[in-house]
């Protein structure tokens, strides 16, 4: 067994001696809140409907749909990692069992660069959001859904996706006026 491998079942192995019914019941509201990326989308369209948060609301949308095209569309289906439950019969889910492959967590890079994003613009609206990733990251481990290292791993794709995204987007608004997406609250 892989360095790798041990760590990530000695993580799901210690979770479960945490597990109670308050837990359960706080951290399934996490991870549903980042079932298909609901939550993030409408937050990302509510932002872009008001002037003042049109930008950051951009700019979040631009790292969520990167991070899909490049977690949910390409490194999946390159890395095809089974979950935790395939190999590991013990593991009781105690969610309904996803059926896509692990690697990277996509709720948790969805998360990620969502939060981070605007974190970068806005930080006071940024802070609340960030824990909100934190906690949907933690609950797909927590629900033996995911490998610690599939978290970790999506945290790390959606910080680079909303990175990117600032300083590319911020090139790109800059050099060409985008009236829409700059435009201030009057």
């Amino acid at each position: 067994m892989n360095a790798i491998t041990e760590f990530d079942l000695s993580v799901l192995h210690s979770l479960e001696t945490i597990r109670n019914e308050v837990l359960t019941f706080i951290l399934r509201v996490f991870t549903h809140l980042a079932d298909a990326g609901i939550f993030w989308i409408l937050l990302c369209a509510a932002m872009l409907i008001y002037p003042k948060t049109r930008k950051i609301g951009f700019y979040a949308a631009v790292a969520l749909a990167l991070q899909a095209i490049l977690g949910e569309a390409i490194l999946k289906h390159i890395v095809c990692r089974e979950r935790p439950y395939y190999y590991e019969p013990w593991i009781d889910t105690i969610i309904n069992r996803p059926i896509t492959y692990s690697f990277p967590s996509g709720h948790t890079s969805s998360s990620a660069a969502v939060a981070l994003s605007v974190f970068i613009q806005n930080r006071k609206m940024g802070a609340p959001l960030i824990v909100i990733a934190l906690l949907v990251a933690f609950s797909r481990v927590y629900f033996m859904v995911h490998y610690p290292t599939d978290v970790i791993c999506g945290i790390i794709l959606g910080c680079l996706c909303a990175v990117i995204t600032f300083f590319i987007l911020g090139y790109i608004l800059k050099k060409y006026h985008v009236p829409f997406i700059t435009q201030k609250d009057r």
